[in-house]
């Protein structure tokens, strides 16, 4: 889909052709569902946060004004969703939720490796869940998702420096964090 097609489906669903927004959501779907689904670990809870940000974003199409691109703005709402269901859960472990483990594996499996690699993970993700909102964010949009600075700094609001600023600090502090957490 061009660009000025895309464009030309928001500005018609703006003006209430309801079934121009039908298009954008079959080319954005599969990319939303997948993101959402990294964030929640959970194939069902993606779907109704997918379907939730999806109705979100026809409710509000109006206010989009094609100053950014329509995946930006789709993908800031999607966060806004994660983050309501996020807090609303019970078991308020959000950085386990943002940060999926990467699968690890050896020519040569060695069960007592695998325990320290398992721990290691553990504390690592109990050290991101110390990490401030805004820079668990950054890290994980950065080291998760492998995104350029340029493109956080977009999807956040941000300027390129202040992202930056938040990756480093953000490594300093899981440095100092794992530090600690090894050495108890």
């Amino acid at each position: 889909m061009r660009k000025t097609t895309e464009i030309a489906l928001i500005e018609r669903t703006q003006w209430g052709e309801t079934e121009a927004f039908s298009p954008l959501v079959r080319k954005y779907h599969p990319r939303l569902y997948t993101h959402i689904n990294g964030r929640v670990k959970d194939a069902e809870t993606a779907k109704n946060l997918t379907q939730e940000t999806w109705l979100r974003a026809f409710r509000g199409i109006k206010g989009f004004r094609c100053e950014s691109a329509f995946y930006s703005w789709l993908y800031r709402i999607a966060e806004n969703v994660c983050t309501d269901y996020l807090r609303k859960t019970p078991d308020d472990t959000v950085p386990l939720h943002l940060c999926s483990e990467r699968h690890i594996t050896s020519v040569h499996p060695c069960p007592s490796r695998d325990m320290e690699r398992a721990e290691l993970r553990e504390q690592l993700q109990i050290a991101i869940a110390e990490l401030s909102p805004i820079r668990r964010r950054v890290f994980c949009l950065y080291y998760h998702h492998e995104l350029p600075i340029k493109a956080i700094a977009k999807q956040l609001g941000r300027k390129d420096g202040t992202i930056k600023t938040h990756l480093r600090n953000a490594r300093r502090q899981l440095r100092e964090l794992l530090i600690h957490r090894v050495n108890r």
